[in-house]
């Protein structure tokens, strides 16, 4: 009996794999933060993570709208996997946007100054 070639045995009708789907706090280089769910390698940019940030509510009204933001696996360093409860409650301090820098204080340049 010839030996059965290992290929041969993969479907190609077969459903792709299920991806890994949480709900996460991500952080990322840069002081950056951002919670909602997570999906790896979506489909659509495939070796990026694909974080969809639910909207913030507040008394049942949207105050900002949820987002979708990709990210490249190099750019982050940390994940934690959370409950949706508690995404929600990290939303309005975790908005998923680049941090500030801080301002440098203008000095005059007036004799009196030194």
């Amino acid at each position: 009996m010839p030996e059965t070639d290992q290929l041969s045995l993969i479907d190609p009708l077969a459903p792709a794999e299920e991806k890994l789907t949480a709900w996460a706090l991500i952080e990322l280089f840069g002081h950056q933060r951002v919670v909602g769910k997570m999906t790896v390698d979506p489909p659509e940019f495939p070796g990026m993570v694909r974080v969809d940030v639910p909207d913030l509510l507040k008394d049942k009204k949207v105050v900002r709208k949820g987002f979708t933001r990709y990210l490249g696996r190099a750019s982050i360093y940390g994940v934690t996997p959370i409950d949706e409860e508690t995404v929600r409650d990290l939303l309005p301090s975790v908005d998923g946007t680049p941090a500030r820098p801080l301002g440098l204080r203008s000095y005059s340049r007036n004799e009196e100054d030194y």
